[in-house]
């Protein structure tokens, strides 16, 4: 499912893509996915592309703003940013002793 989920982040373009294995510290999910977005469009072809993959979704967040959207899909949870959100949450710096792994680092 991780595999898959990332290829659907690389197809909608999603940037800075990193993945936080979670396995050796949380019960509730395996991985974190973090990446930036620019815009509201942009999170929506992902959530659909998702949805029509097959793969389950819990449930979706996301502020008011649209700068931040938590896609759950159980194991694997995706945060999505904007750039400027990304920052001012600057959620990356909660995993900093998480070994991570860049996707697509440009």
């Amino acid at each position: 499912m991780r595999e898959k989920l990332l290829q659907i982040l690389d197809d909608k373009k999603v940037e800075d893509v990193v993945v936080y294995d979670l396995r050796m510290k949380s019960a509730l999910f395996d991985f974190f996915i973090v990446g930036t977005v620019s815009s509201s469009r942009q999170v929506y072809a992902v959530f659909d592309d998702i949805k029509k993959s097959g793969i389950d979704i819990h449930h979706i967040e996301e502020t008011s703003d649209g700068g931040w959207t938590l896609i759950d899909c159980f194991d694997v949870v995706i945060h999505l940013f904007t750039e400027e959100k990304r920052k001012e949450y600057n959620l990356d710096s909660l995993w900093k002793e998480t070994e991570k792994k860049r996707e697509n680092e440009s």
